[in-house]
């Protein structure tokens, strides 16, 4: 796929992650949180965030890759611009469904959000899924996300109803929303 952004055009590829790719998916997570969460979160949180922890945190589980567990980047020339995850719920209550796995996230660089490089990961991200046998998927989003929410409802997610409260960076609440979609029925939500 070619995207241009005003006079520079960038071939963008889907691939599998490595663990090589720990930094720059680090690094990409923090960039698209401090435009993302921009309003949403403290600005001092946003300006904390640190590339070395997430990478830390990324090399973990791009190294000892947990069964079922998919991390798909998208690559412009050298560099890592987006990333998606993929597994089994890692939050207790969401477990009890065998037939449920979740979208752990899915990142992407602000310059070239509205190009379809997000529909593409987020496709691959599907297809994770169903390859692993999951019928239905399941995701944890900040709850005044509303670029996100909106995404989400395009590509047929629906809110579950259910709340809950992450810990994040810095030690702030993080208020999430649980959505849902169906991974058979591309009319189910």
């Amino acid at each position: 796929m070619t995207c241009s952004s005003g006079s520079t055009d960038y071939v963008v590829e889907l691939r599998a992650a490595t663990p090589a790719d720990a930094r720059a998916v680090a690094t990409l997570i923090v960039r698209s949180w401090r435009v993302a969460y921009r309003g949403q979160l403290p600005d001092d949180v946003l300006a904390d965030l640190s590339v070395t922890d997430r990478e830390r945190l990324w090399s973990e589980m791009l190294s000892a890759r947990r069964p079922g567990t998919h991390t798909v980047v998208a690559t412009a020339g050298t560099g890592v611009v987006g990333v998606a995850a993929t597994g089994p719920p890692l939050v207790p209550a969401d477990r009890r469904d065998p037939t449920v796995g979740d979208l752990y996230a899915l990142y992407l660089d602000s310059h070239l959000w509205g190009r379809g490089i997000g529909t593409r990961l987020h496709a691959a991200a599907l297809d994770d899924l169903r390859f692993d046998g999951f019928t239905r998927a399941g995701l944890w989003v900040l709850a005044t996300n509303e670029r996100a929410l909106r995404f989400y409802d395009r590509h047929g997610w629906t809110d579950t109803g259910r709340t809950q409260v992450d810990r994040g960076p810095g030690g702030v609440d993080l208020h999430e929303r649980r959505l849902r979609r169906s991974l058979t029925d591309p009319g189910e939500r």
